[in-house]
């Protein structure tokens, strides 16, 4: 028997409002059951069951309302459900989530008027996004509830009610009780210039959340206007009162405590001249921070000698001998001469202090290259004569090959001057091959 992959449905649909006392605007959509059927059957022995219900089956169901049969998209939304034990499954068009090739993302919004919608229905097996369409059905009289000729009871609502469809003279005298219209009602666009008379309007009656932010210019309010008992706290920041605003006269003696000075409120471009002085300044009130650089100059202001806890020395320089260091204590500084050690030799100079040794050490990095070779037991090698500036009878040659000895006793010494030889000799008990090109490496202390 051949199995087939494909699936159709077969679509049994209710559509309806969802109630008919409900307001149109409080309608939530278009009920919509249906059971998917698999058409083209499941392979068993000896025959294909064919009509089966897809049962407890997850599925996705795209749901498209069109401008006759393949017109414009008025409406898409998808939904994502799953069938029953019976392959039944129920939705609700108009609570799925909208597509982006949707023109109207509401329902409501449609031009149910034109009585010429579609209703196409698309379904994707296992909800993988892969629609196939099974419907495409033209709505029939139900779901035009959502406009109608025959208004019912509370189907007009001033929320409906377009700007400018009601007009002056369509209203007659006292048809509207202003104790009846609500906050936010009537709009300062609606109010025409004059309307309102201040003269009339009792105190109170303007409220500060009434006033949105700019709506009242303080360049056109009278002065003694606004009187200190009709300002409440923090109702004024100074942050945003403006330079000059307040005058000194403005100000009663006393009214403004120092203690509420806030930090850099007063600027020196603020102070006049002679208006502060040094004898009226506290103690701790002038900051390190307030001090800009170069202000203090040290040099014209320290007179005597700077204590250490005032980071200075503590001590008068000018009666500093000849290579004298300024030396700590543990409590403060003292001005003393180095002392010299076994063998060291120390001259204290003006402006300086020198330190020399008995020994002298000459350090060439890199004397030549040796060739020792194969050498055999008990043999002494030893190399031609090397040439080294600065090396004379009685210094002291330390030298050194870049490869191991292999037991082997080397020598560097001087043979004249500046001449030294190397020699190698070879008491291991075997032959010993050190080959050829060794780096010689040698200290010759003086």
């Amino acid at each position: 028997m051949k199995r087939y992959n494909k699936i159709l449905t077969a679509i049994l649909v209710f559509m309806s409002c969802m109630a008919y006392s409900q307001q149109i605007a409080d309608l939530e959509g278009i009920n919509y059951q249906a059971v998917a059927i698999d058409t083209d059957g499941k392979e068993t022995v000896g025959k294909d069951v064919v009509g089966k219900p897809l049962y407890n089956k997850d599925i996705g169901v795209k749901f498209t309302i069109t401008s006759g049969m393949d017109g414009n998209i008025y409406y898409q939304e998808e939904h994502s459900t799953t069938t029953n034990d019976d392959g039944l499954f129920s939705l609700n068009i108009g609570t799925g989530e909208v597509t982006p090739e949707t023109d109207y993302t509401e329902l409501l919004e449609m031009p149910w008027i034109n009585g010429d919608q579609w209703l196409k229905v698309e379904i994707a097996i296992g909800d993988d996004g892969d629609f196939e369409e099974v419907s495409n059905q033209k709505f029939m009289a139900v779901p035009y509830a959502y406009y109608t000729d025959d208004i019912a009871d509370d189907a007009i609502t001033t929320e409906k009610i377009l700007d400018s469809t009601i007009l002056n003279q369509d209203m007659s005298t006292e048809s509207v009780d202003t104790r009846v219209i609500e906050d936010s009602t009537i709009l300062n666009e609606d109010v025409s210039t004059g309307a309102v008379d201040t003269r009339v309007i009792l105190d109170s009656t303007i409220l500060n959340e009434d006033m949105s932010t700019g709506s009242v210019d303080t360049r056109v309010i009278l002065d003694s206007t606004i009187l200190n008992e009709d300002i409440s706290t923090g109702s004024v920041d100074t942050r945003i009162i403006e330079d000059s605003t307040i005058l000194n006269e403005d100000v009663n003696t006393g009214a403004i405590d120092s203690r509420t000075i806030l930090n850099e409120s007063i600027q020196a471009i603020d102070i006049g001249v002679g208006e502060v002085t040094t004898d009226e300044i506290l103690n701790e009130t002038i900051l390190n921070e307030d001090i800009a650089n170069a202000t203090i100059d040290l040099t014209t202001k320290v007179d005597g000698i700077l204590p250490v806890d005032n980071g200075g020395t503590g001590i008068d320089a000018s009666t500093a001998a000849n290579g004298t260091l300024l030396i700590g204590n543990g409590t403060g500084f003292t001005l003393d001469s180095l002392t010299a050690g076994s063998g060291i030799v120390i001259n204290n100079t003006a402006g300086g202090i020198e330190i020399s040794s008995g020994v002298q050490g000459v350090n060439s990095a890199v004397a030549g290259n040796v060739n020792p070779n194969n050498i055999a037991n008990g043999d002494t090698w030893i190399s031609p004569a090397i040439p080294l500036t600065g090396v004379d009878f009685g210094n002291i040659v330390v030298g050194s090959i870049d490869t191991g000895l292999q037991g082997c006793q080397m020598t560097t010494y001087v043979t004249n001057t500046n001449v030294i030889k190397v020699s190698i000799y070879n008491g291991t008990g075997g032959n010993v091959n050190l080959g050829n090109g060794l780096e010689l490496r040698v200290l010759v202390v003086q």
